[in-house]
């Protein structure tokens, strides 16, 4: 006669024999599957993947470091890029504390390199309360440096800047206004202008 664990056993191991069974079952037709031919739109335009309300979180260390939102993201594999509508980024300012928050019409998110270049009406929200506005701007990823190569206008609190280019060294949190600075200060009722 065989005793209640023995037969616990059998059935547990009849089991694990069954799932197994199912499972190598499931790889095998998996593997047996073939590929599915790209859609005719895909193949004429390149065009991989498309995502509405797209979201990325950039990490290093364990910790955010930028996040991008767009409405609409087109990936391109043979390019390495995604095409991006209605931009909001948002970089971490780590212990310095804020945000670096950067919106525009449109962009281009890099895959290799995680270059992004960003494109119309742009508005950069910086920490405490300034906000500096362009028409094109370019954020590379190794150098952790957000620049522009067109006009811009900087304001806040008792300080209007104008200038030709402008940089923002994230990791330093130092912003820079370069070429034909005109400058106006407000302290009180005292203005200065340049």
């Amino acid at each position: 006669m065989i005793s209640r664990g023995k037969l616990a056993q059998v059935f547990i191991l009849l089991i694990i024999v069954t799932i197994s069974v199912i499972l190598a079952a499931g790889i095998w037709r998996k593997k047996a599957r073939p590929v599915p031919a790209k859609t005719k739109h895909a193949a004429s335009t390149g065009e991989e993947m498309k995502l509405k309300d797209m979201k990325f979180t950039e990490m290093q260390e364990g910790k955010r470091y930028w996040t991008l939102n767009a409405t609409e993201a087109k990936y391109f594999q043979d390019d390495q890029k995604t095409l991006l509508q209605n931009v909001h980024l948002i970089f971490y300012l780590g212990k310095a504390g804020g945000e670096l928050q950067l919106t525009s019409n449109q962009g281009v998110l890099y895959a290799g390199t995680k270059n992004i270049d960003l494109q119309g009406n742009i508005t950069v929200k910086l920490p405490r309360d300034y906000v500096a506005t362009m028409q094109s701007a370019h954020y590379s990823h190794s150098k952790k440096i957000v620049e522009s190569n067109d006009p811009v206008h900087l304001s806040g609190p008792g300080l209007t800047l104008d200038g030709s280019t402008w940089k923002y060294k994230i990791n330093d949190h130092i912003a820079e206004i370069a070429g034909k600075v005109s400058a106006s200060l407000i302290l009180g009722e005292l203005r200065v202008g340049k």
